[in-house]
């Protein structure tokens, strides 16, 4: 996979940018769908490079068909759909994973949805201001990249935490309006992971005219969280921190795996190679693996408060392996004015259920239904139970 590439000169190339094609063939696996990677202009309120115009890298699937007809003016029945990542993996690993049939993006455009994944700032191939300058990460991170690429420890250059819930929200607006102006849409569905989904149900709560329905997947969610932004933006502290592949699908994926036969044997070194290839600065840094980059991002406005506030019909699915399995039941009661609500807990899931084996093809097959219908096998409201057959 080649790296998109962006330059930003002069208003013309700005227009350019948000016309934004950078078009991709489909692959021999997936004959049936068009891949189109582009950048959106946005004009970013991180506080490192606020005000400037940055690109966002949004891919967008659907199928060839669909192409087809949006060439012809016509526009999809199924809809557009919105894929947000977490604090830690991006978009293009979590929802396009190049493995078998694991890939969200591929399924829901052979669905007939018109699927778009976003990448925040601070992550893959959107702007990573401060984050190219090892110094910016804190003591023990720097001791991971030393002696590659530091020499020795050195003071950061920019001293504070980099993105903020404001600044996401910010970028889902900027990547929602655009699909809207793209696509002649009212609405379009986000489904979010972990961090995305205070993401993406945050931004439902403050802009629900915008939002169709919502799925969350492991959705990161604290009742008694803070409604308002701290004080003082940006907190001290440091822009990045990182992780090593051992550290991320050993010591936080695989630890918590409980079941035999969880894990397909052959997709970990996927989940990591596709990780490294939206980071290729981080790959050269650290052990031979590389590193995965991601910011550090205060949290807050994502609460009991902002859930009542949620209209969007909205499907969680959360792991009972999850280390934030607790919070998704305290979430569906909390959604006290979502149109319809269902939630699915998942028997031998971790929080990365999507790249394990036992329910990846369920869990699209929940969220295409709830995507097209806004209920799950015909019930708008209720909790059900994915178990693992041992036939």
């Amino acid at each position: 996979m080649n790296a998109p590439e962006m330059t930003l000169t002069g208003m013309a190339s700005i227009a350019m940018l948000a016309l934004g094609l950078i078009a991709a063939p489909p692959t021999s696996a997936q004959q049936s769908t068009a891949t189109i990677d582009r950048y959106v202009a946005h004009v970013s309120t991180v506080p490192a490079n606020a005000g400037e115009t940055v690109g966002l890298f949004v891919r967008e699937k659907l199928s060839t068909d669909l192409q087809k007809e949006l060439r012809s003016g016509q526009s999809s029945s199924a809809g557009a759909v919105l894929f947000v990542h977490g604090s830690l993996a991006s978009s293009i690993p979590v929802f396009d994973l190049p493995h078998k049939d694991y890939s969200w993006m591929t399924r829901l455009a052979e669905t007939g949805f018109d699927t778009f994944a976003m990448e925040h700032s601070g992550f893959g191939w959107s702007a990573r201001p401060a984050m190219d300058d090892p110094c910016n990460l804190g003591p023990e991170d720097q001791a991971i990249v030393t002696p590659n690429p530091l020499s020795a420890s050195c003071e950061p250059s920019y001293a504070y935490s980099l993105t903020n819930s404001q600044s996401d929200w910010d970028e889902i607006d900027t990547v929602v309006d655009y699909i809207r102006a793209l696509r002649g849409v009212e609405r379009v569905s986000l489904v979010g992971w972990s961090r995305g989904g205070p993401r993406t149900a945050g931004y439902a709560a403050r802009h629900p005219e915008k939002v169709d329905k919502l799925v969350l997947l492991a959705p990161a969610y604290t009742p008694e969280a803070p409604s308002a932004a701290p004080r003082h933006l940006p907190e001290p502290g440091f822009p990045m921190r990182i992780m090593t592949r051992e550290m991320y699908t050993q010591d936080r994926w695989h630890a918590g795996v409980a079941c035999d036969a969880q894990v397909e044997p052959g997709v970990e070194p996927v989940v990591w190679e596709t990780i490294m290839d939206v980071d290729r600065l981080g790959a050269t840094w650290g052990p031979a693996d590389g590193v995965m980059r991601v910011s550090n991002s205060p949290a807050w406005g994502w609460n009991r408060e902002y859930a009542g506030r949620v209209e969007a019909p909205t499907l969680i699915l959360v792991g009972e392996q999850d280390f934030i399995f607790e919070a998704a039941e305290p979430l569906y009661s909390d959604l006290t004015g979502a149109q319809s609500k269902y939630l699915i807990n998942m028997e031998c899931a971790t929080h990365y259920a999507f790249w394990e084996n036992f329910h990846y093809t369920r869990m699209q097959d929940a969220a295409i239904e709830w995507l097209t219908t806004g209920k799950y096998q015909g019930q708008s409201e209720g909790i059900s139970r994915f178990e693992v057959s041992r036939n």
